[in-house]
């Protein structure tokens, strides 16, 4: 099952415009159904939205790390 932005965004506690953000940036992957613009309705596949977040993972630099 796909989920709307709205969805999204609860599952990730992020909110819902920097879920359209993403979206409107290619960040993340959607389908769109409809009219560019306002009209029409986005869908993210959950497994999109795994990866996308996975992506965006930094890691913090080991102060101790070896030189």
């Amino acid at each position: 099952m796909k989920l709307t932005p709205k969805q999204a965004a609860d599952q990730e506690r992020v909110s819902v415009s920097l879920i359209y953000q993403w979206c409107a940036e290619g960040r993340l992957p959607h389908y769109r159904f409809g009219r560019d613009g306002r009209r029409g309705r986005i869908l993210i596949d959950p497994a999109d939205l795994e990866k996308f977040i996975t992506e965006c993972r930094k890691e913090r630099p080991s102060l101790l790390a070896a030189e």
